[in-house]
Formats: C-alpha cells, sequence, structure tokens
C-alpha cells in the first residue's frame, strides 16, 4: 500500500506519499493540534481564519503564482472513498477509508474542486491523483483561500470537523506529518499571508 517504510524504537512505521507536489517547501500555517482563534494575536493567518478550536489536520497553502492554476491533490492512501462533494466549512470534500500502521482511518482532503472529484465507491491507489484544489474565495474552497486541509480520523466513521473544542479530542485523530514523510511534510511557518487576490 505504502511506497517506503521505515523501522521507529522497533515498530514498523509506513510512510505515506505527499498529497500534493512540492509538499516539502510548501507553507503549513496551521498544523495539528494548533489553537486558533478568529483574533489575530492567535491566528498565523493574514487575514485571520473564522474558525476557533483546536486544529484537528494540516493545512497546505498555495503560493501566489499558484492561483490560478489547477493544483492536483493525490491520496495519501489505498481505499475507499466514502463521500465526494460538498460539505460545511470546507466547500468540496472527499473522505477515504484507509488503514495506515494497521489502524482503520478516514481521511479528508478538504477544499477541492466540486469539478472532477473521484466519485464515491471508487478505490483509489496511494499516490494516485483524486481531484484538485478550488479556486480561491469560491463555493467550492467553502469562500476560503485556496489550500488543501488534510486530516485523518482514527476508525471507519467519518469525522469532518476541522477543529475540535478540547485537547484530549485530538487523540480521536492521527497527526499528518506523523504519517507522512519527511518529504511531504511541508514548512511550518510563524504566520502565513494570504496571497493577493484570495
Amino acid at each position: 500500500m505504502f511506497g517506503l517504510s521505515v523501522f521507529l524504537s522497533g515498530c514498523l512505521i509506513e510512510r505515506a506519499p505527499a498529497p500534493i507536489s512540492g509538499s516539502r517547501n510548501r507553507p503549513v500555517a496551521l498544523a495539528f493540534g494548533m489553537h486558533v482563534t478568529p483574533d489575530a494575536d492567535s491566528n498565523p493567518i493574514v487575514p485571520p481564519e473564522r474558525f476557533e478550536g483546536y486544529h484537528v489536520g494540516m493545512d497546505y497553502e498555495v503560493f501566489a503564482s499558484e492561483l490560478n492554476e489547477g493544483i492536483p491533490i493525490s491520496a495519501i492512501c489505498g481505499g475507499s472513498v466514502l463521500y465526494s462533494g460538498f460539505a460545511e466549512g470546507y466547500g468540496g470534500v472527499l473522505t477515504q477509508r484507509c488503514e495506515i500502521n494497521g489502524e482503520q482511518v478516514t481521511v479528508i482532503y478538504g477544499h477541492l474542486d466540486g469539478e472532477g472529484l473521484t466519485p464515491e465507491g471508487a478505490i483509489l491507489s496511494a499516490g494516485e491523483q483524486l481531484g484538485k484544489l478550488a479556486p480561491a474565495r469560491s463555493f467550492w474552497s467553502g469562500e476560503n483561500r485556496k489550500h488543501l486541509h488534510l486530516g485523518i480520523h482514527k476508525g471507519e466513521v467519518p469525522d469532518l470537523r476541522g477543529y475540535v473544542q478540547e485537547p484530549m479530542e485530538l487523540e480521536q485523530f492521527m497527526d499528518p506529518r506523523v504519517v507522512l514523510s519527511r518529504g511531504a511534510r511541508g514548512r511550518p511557518v510563524a504566520s502565513y499571508r494570504v496571497p493577493e487576490d484570495q
């Protein structure tokens, strides 16, 4: 299912392929577990996000030069598509059932263009393209900036929340930075200014 495995502390850890090209150099302003509010002093997105809570995924940002490009998004694991369509807060979203490190999970890919999304019931292979990012501030981006929200929920039942209110709720999710290889982790940034025209 995955292309690379390594041993850490005697345990086999499978590494997932990158969900977006150039992921190593992409800014990641909202990482897993980060607490944010709409207040500019506690939110690294400029202008700030409208949501509040502990972020349960990882947001891969785009560069200004990519605002008018179709950016393909790929599956980080092999498995069936559970939902493909619109969800409040995400716009276009696709959820996929997978097994990661022997554990059943559902993966959430958010802010996708509704046109060309892989349909429900399809089986995706790790690394296979499932769609592309939606244009900024559009219906399919959830009226949000152009970026990919990647979330991994433990268990077979999808949880589409992008934020939880209590730190202990984070235990229901996997940190994508742990699942993804070093090359797919992105570059954490202290502040991310949304490119002009977003």
